[in-house]
């Protein structure tokens, strides 16, 4: 730990992967800065122990590493700093359909080759993929860095619904329907949209939601953002952005909770660390700026503190919504690989999976009981499981394997007697996801060497600021997205407190992105003019079409 000293230029409070990557950014720019942090690791989200069998490596939330796909990867050299990721096949990623025991298919670079594992399931529903591949191949770049690097402005929000608009395959007047509504329009085969309703409530948004489903669609993308892992657990993401960190001068303290965001006349001017820190109920300076990595109401709430906010800004943080994507995890030691029985034999070595979404009666059924507050039964396995010892062999002794499924269930269970009721009900409900699996992969029993739990009730435990244990910064609907992140009248990742900037609030898309952190320090550094950076340059999906290429690999991203 470096000496503390009584000011920087500025300061981050939370040590979560996005608020490292804003830090690391910002210090490489020039500037002198310096992150507190909580928990004795940085990366919350990007944990990786060992708790039920010795050896088997737990990664606690974020699985699928989408750090390829960011700026970050080159910006910040991360492969220099130590992150070393991997895959297990080119097929990056299966929906599983027990009843049809078809699998559909996402590969990892090559839409070619996934276009024709379509049509051996649906010709009609292939040539529709085949319009819509063809029509963002050219775009992607640009469609990336505006759904997950750019600010959510009015501009870039009316740019993305312009490029829907001519996407062909899509209905005209999508904005008025609902996910399920559009997913049955564009598609015919209940195989392929059981695989769309899965993978849309991946993305962190309900089926009912109107207006949303075009801004996934182009998740049917080969699969540059996910299906990868990093060597060693995902740990290592948040470790290679530490050590970039510290190498260009940056200050890390661990063990320092933030109590207090100092406020004066309207600006941000430091923090106040808590009485259990390191260095007890200090408070340091920000010359400059002040960053949270804490999400919405951590922030406002208890951190600036709500008599800080006009009364509008208050009742929006009060209200702001976290109880959308809300997992239930289950983690296997293996001493054999899952056998796949009856699929098709490309799924022997896919690292990511879904299953438990069958079709439109599993899909209503999902929509009826977490509009409810009622738990699947069956569970329904839309959180990307994984089995990261396909593309890490490390994560577990010599023959054995790891597996990890992610349930969607909700929260606050009133029904049952509230959320306390999780600790009486974990196990019985990895029983159900267990049984559920078993179905699909008839060995899963005999194979387990040991079982662990995670309700969301552990994983808000475990970090305070992901309330009712979500999975993401909050819940991903329209009132909280695009240009109202986190609230109306934010400017995220600017905010109401001038000189205080956020890098944790954009609802929906997957952390190891970094494209929280990336907006933070985009903005701080334009605020200061530093922006201009010859190192600063890399843009979304390139780099990881770069990496592909060193390995042998070019991409294909449109059909042809």
């Amino acid at each position: 730990m470096p000496r503390l000293g009584n000011k920087y230029d500025v300061i981050v409070a939370g040590a979560g992967i996005n608020g490292i990557a804003a830090a690391a950014y910002l210090q490489k720019a020039g500037l002198n800065v310096a992150v507190f942090e909580r928990r004795a690791e940085a990366g919350v989200h990007c944990c990786t122990e060992e708790l039920m069998y010795p050896g088997v490596k737990l990664n606690l939330c974020a699985t699928m590493i989408h750090t390829l796909c960011s700026p970050a990867w080159e910006d910040l050299e991360l492969e220099k700093f130590g992150l070393e990721m991997l895959y297990s096949g080119e097929w990056h990623f299966l929906h599983a359909i027990k009843r049809t025991k078809k699998a559909v298919l996402i590969h990892g670079w090559d839409a070619r080759k996934q276009y024709e594992a379509w049509r051996r399931i649906s010709d009609k529903d292939a040539q529709t993929y085949r319009k819509m591949m063809n029509y963002f191949a050219p775009r992607m770049v640009d469609w990336v860095e505006m759904a997950f690097f750019r600010p959510q402005t009015l501009e870039v929000g009316a740019g993305m619904a312009e490029f829907l608009a001519r996407c062909p395959g899509l209905p005209s007047d999508w904005m008025e329907m609902t996910a399920l509504e559009v997913i049955q329009e564009v598609f015919e085969d209940e195989n392929i949209r059981a695989m769309f309703y899965a993978y849309h409530i991946l993305g962190g948004t309900h089926l009912w939601e109107k207006g949303k489903v075009g801004l996934l669609l182009p998740l049917i993308l080969p699969s540059i953002f996910g299906g990868y892992m990093s060597r060693g657990g995902s740990h290592a993401v948040a470790h290679a952005l530490c050590r970039c960190f510290a190498h260009y001068g940056g200050s890390y303290f661990p063990n320092c909770p933030v109590e207090k965001i100092i406020v004066e006349g309207g600006e941000a001017k430091g923090v106040a660390l808590s009485k259990d820190a390191v260095y007890p109920e200090a408070e340091i300076r920000a010359t400059k700026a002040v960053i949270s990595n804490l999400s919405c109401r951590p922030t406002f709430k208890d951190l600036v503190g709500l008599d800080k906010l006009s009364l509008l800004d208050a009742a929006a943080v009060m209200t702001y919504r976290y109880d959308d994507i809300c997992l239930f995890t289950t983690y296997f030691a293996l001493k054999e690989p899952l056998d796949w029985q009856g699929f098709p034999p490309e799924v022997t070595n896919v690292f990511c999976f879904t299953f438990g979404m069958e079709g439109d009666a599993d899909a209503e059924r999902f929509m009826l009981d977490m509009a409810c507050d009622r738990l699947p039964d069956p569970p329904v396995v839309c959180g990307p499981s994984a089995v990261p010892t396909l593309a890490d062999p490390t994560q577990a002794p010599p023959g054995h394997h790891a597996l990890m499924t992610w349930a969607d269930v909700t929260y606050d269970l009133w029904g049952l007697g509230g959320p306390q009721v999780w600790d009486d009900i974990r196990e019985d409900y990895g029983d159900k996801v267990e049984d559920l699996l078993n179905e699909y992969t008839p060995n899963l029993k005999t194979a387990k060497l040991a079982r662990y739990c995670n309700s969301p009730l552990d994983y808000y435990r475990r970090n305070p600021s992901a309330i009712k244990g979500s999975a993401i910064s909050g819940a991903n609907i329209l009132s909280q997205m695009g240009h109202n992140c986190p609230f109306p009248g934010c400017n995220a990742p600017r905010s109401p407190i001038a000189k205080l900037y956020l890098s944790n609030v954009s609802s929906g898309g997957n952390t190891t992105k970094l494209g929280g952190g990336y907006k933070a320090a985009c903005a701080i550094a334009e605020d200061l003019g530093v922006r201009e950076q010859d190192w600063w340059a890399a843009r979304a999906v390139e780099p990881g079409e770069r990496w592909l290429k060193k390995r042998g690999i070019t991409p294909h991203w449109s059909v042809g």
